[in-house]
């Protein structure tokens, strides 16, 4: 398939746009039916989140690659701090799915749009205040190479904020400080021209950040496997000490629950996962229609369980 400008440049690709697994060791030690499955409850997640009108709520459709692959990565020592459209991380970190569904109703009753902290868990909070997370990762991350080699802060966060103070000073600070902090900037594509209010400056984040002395890889949000392999060597670097790093995430926003005329297939990340699972004879209707069934009836008990449970304890 010819690149169109949906397709976004200066990535190395590894699933090619009908699912072809362009050079197979790029995928070993990945599940890829096992995180198929995990990008599929996240998209579920987001159409239920949507359709809880939660205040000022931005769905996360297409950008699954970057916060599924990050909680999966992350180990058990390290810390992850969410953007407002990360939530699906935290039941991949293992938090209870009615502990989820409260702390994300509770968030809202209150006047937030939804947040969800697990200290256990090695989530961090999103403060309100929009891109405060940055330089508190950085925080958590000077700390962790106080205690040594072998843990790592990773921070997620969207293009827009690679505007702000916070994040030229959180990367300043990474870098004096050689600290083990990888952020993950989820750039969204604009085959047409980006609005004006999406800030952007210039050459894409992976480039801009190089100039600062920090090691960057940019890939293509909807190659689920160069996405693996991007973070998995930026959260390994950390973890080894070798200093902080950015992986730009280069995802198109969709639709959740909607196909966009506009907006090819291939796009998708789910699809084009599911197009190599295809080709592989390691996907069927069937499967899909089981792992949908099993995610909204989960979703369905924590959040009914949840509305009553936040009811009871709102004045």
């Amino acid at each position: 398939m010819e690149p169109s400008p949906w397709d976004p440049e200066g990535v190395e690709q590894s699933l090619d746009a009908e699912g072809l697994l362009l050079d197979p060791r790029a995928a070993q030690g990945l599940d890829l039916r096992a995180l198929y499955k995990r990008m599929v409850a996240a998209r579920l997640l987001d159409l239920r989140l949507a359709r809880l009108g939660l205040p000022m709520w931005v769905p996360s459709a297409g950008e699954e690659a970057a916060t599924v692959l990050s909680a999966t990565l992350a180990g058990p020592e390290d810390w992850l701090y969410p953007s407002v459209r990360d939530l699906a991380l935290a039941p991949i970190r293992g938090m209870d799915l009615d502990e989820f569904a409260q702390q994300v109703l509770g968030a809202a009753y209150n006047g937030r749009p939804g947040a969800v902290a697990a200290a256990d868990l090695g989530i961090g909070h999103a403060p309100e205040a929009l891109g405060l997370h940055l330089p508190l990762a950085a925080g958590q991350a000077h700390a962790q190479k106080l205690a040594g080699p072998g843990r790592m802060t990773a921070a997620l966060f969207g293009e827009g904020l690679t505007t702000t103070a916070m994040f030229h000073e959180t990367v300043a600070l990474a870098v004096a400080c050689d600290l083990p902090l990888v952020l993950v900037c989820k750039s969204q594509l604009w085959p047409e021209g980006a609005p004006a209010e999406a800030g952007l400056l210039g050459d894409s984040v992976a480039e801009r950040v190089k100039a600062c002395g920090l090691w960057s890889r940019r890939v293509d949000g909807a190659d689920v496997v160069g996405v693996y392999a991007a973070i998995d060597q930026a959260f390994r670097r950390a973890r080894d000490g070798r200093g902080p790093g950015l992986v730009e995430v280069v995802a198109t926003r969709l639709q959740a629950g909607e196909k966009s005329a506009d907006v090819p297939a291939h796009r998708d990340p789910l699809e084009r996962l599911r197009r190599h699972l295809d080709r592989e004879k390691q996907w069927t209707p069937t499967f899909q229609d089981v792992i949908e069934a099993e995610v909204r009836g989960q979703l369905d008990r924590a959040f009914t369980h949840a509305q009553r449970h936040v009811a009871e304890e709102t004045p």
